[in-house]
């Protein structure tokens, strides 16, 4: 849809709504972003991921559903529950921290 938008800078407060609208559209789908080239602003795809950034993502992930689950030691800790009442949150977060330092280290 605006895949080839471009506007002048020094348009750009004259078309803020319209510059809104394509910000809009951009985020919505995540493959186009506006770039400033100095003098226009205009959508430019965005590049495709690397490796790494999806390496990296998934390590995000990873830590995040560690974060998620910290609630389980905490009960564990302070006696609120037993190691056996969450044995499969407990390897479960075995295996991610596994898969985060495979990940990490090479």
């Amino acid at each position: 849809m605006y895949e080839n938008w471009k506007i002048l800078k020094s348009e750009a407060d004259e078309k803020a709504e319209e510059y809104s609208q394509v910000a809009e559209w951009c985020n919505e789908g995540q493959e186009y972003h506006i770039e400033d080239d100095g003098t226009y602003y205009k959508v430019v795809k965005n590049p495709e991921p690397t490796e790494e950034d999806i390496k990296q993502a998934r390590i995000n992930e990873l830590k995040q559903l560690l974060a998620d689950t910290d609630y389980v030691v905490i009960k564990i800790a302070e006696g609120s529950a037993t190691k056996e009442d969450y044995a499969d949150v407990i390897e479960q977060r075995k295996a991610w921290r596994e898969e985060i330092r495979v990940s990490e280290d090479g």
